[in-house]
């Protein structure tokens, strides 16, 4: 997968309530709006923050968040709405996007959008797996 260098980086990964499978508004929105690249993971930490996960990068981390790669065919728009939904314009955010390299199934690395956590997890469940679905499969919530 190559990453077309006119229009720049369209690739977001996604690891908690905007996968497949979730009923969001904004999950539905990510299906209309994008293509399902498959899936992958980047090094660091993920906790469990209540109703929802945040993910925290670490460059060379042993552990790994797994998530989903998706491609935005109207990026500008679709990422505007879903910077609404993360809050990474709030006044005290949860979340910034960074860009940062994924790992997919085969191997291959491509860097992608990624809404990171941006506050304390001194206070949160670690998911030592990475994986919100089994996570929530574990813990017998629904997505």
């Amino acid at each position: 997968m190559k990453v077309d260098k006119e229009n720049g980086n369209k690739f977001l990964f996604v690891y908690g309530t905007l996968m497949q499978d979730f009923s969001n508004p904004f999950s539905k929105k990510l299906k209309q709006k994008g293509i399902w690249r498959g899936k992958g993971s980047f090094p660091g930490q993920l906790f469990d923050l209540g109703s929802y996960p945040g993910a925290v990068y670490q460059p060379g981390a042993t552990t790994h968040v797994q998530g989903e790669v998706w491609e935005l065919t109207d990026f500008q728009k679709t990422i505007t709405s879903l910077d609404h939904y993360e809050g990474i314009h709030d006044f005290n955010p949860e979340y910034v996007r960074q860009e940062v390299p994924v790992e997919l199934e085969n191997g291959e690395t491509i860097h992608c959008r990624v809404y990171l956590f941006c506050q304390s997890v001194i206070s949160f469940r670690l998911i030592a797996h990475g994986d919100y679905r089994k996570w929530l499969s574990e813990t017998e919530q629904h997505l």
